[in-house]
């Protein structure tokens, strides 16, 4: 623990595990609870019921994207400081991973906004919940798959760079007497 940014990757850690629980868990349960026991339902209690639960889940999609979206980008951007071994026989893939990471994780919160959502394209989206569920879990458990590979890629901190010279320090001193470089004019006696 002696990564001076250790209390901040510990926060951006349960950030990041916590948004996945909350949307992966939220549609775990939703698709294998839930839906069996609304499909039974009368239609009118069925959508007064759909109704209830959509406005109250949007608001935990919404903090749990925001979560997995803060956190992934901020622990991008923090990756920059490390050197990563290979990743599958791919050189340098970490990042190349983490990016289909990132864009496996776009269609997932679209999906889950389109579930909770109230406009016309959100009821076409709900009126085939369980497919869009299901396919929202396929995605969800290839990027938990995917992460659980990368949380165990070798890294190495890079190396310090030695500081740069400015062009000021490389340039050589003017000549005594010499008025090429001074800024004020010389007097003259």
């Amino acid at each position: 623990m002696s990564d001076p940014l250790f209390p901040l990757l510990l926060i951006l850690r349960y950030m990041h595990i916590l948004g996945a629980i909350a949307l992966m868990g939220g549609t775990i349960f939703m698709r294998f609870a839930l839906a069996p026991v609304v499909a039974g339902m009368e239609p009118m209690a069925k959508a007064d019921f759909h109704e209830k639960v959509r406005r109250r889940w949007a608001k935990y999609v919404a903090l749990a994207a925001a979560l997995l979206l803060v956190s992934g980008l901020i622990n991008l951007i923090l990756a920059g400081r490390y050197q990563f071994e290979s990743v599958l026989g791919m050189g340098k893939g970490y990042h190349m991973v983490v990016g289909i990471k990132f864009l496996l994780s776009l269609p997932i919160f679209f999906i889950a906004s389109m579930l909770t959502g109230r406009g016309q394209a959100a009821k076409r989206f709900q009126a085939n919940a369980r497919t869009w569920m299901n396919v929202n879990l396929a995605l969800a458990l290839t990027m938990v798959l995917i992460g659980g590979v990368l949380k165990f890629v070798k890294r190495e901190p890079k190396p310090a760079e030695p500081p740069r010279a400015t062009a000021t320090a490389l340039k050589p001193a003017a000549p005594a007497g010499s008025s090429s470089n001074s800024v004020l004019p010389r007097m003259h006696a």
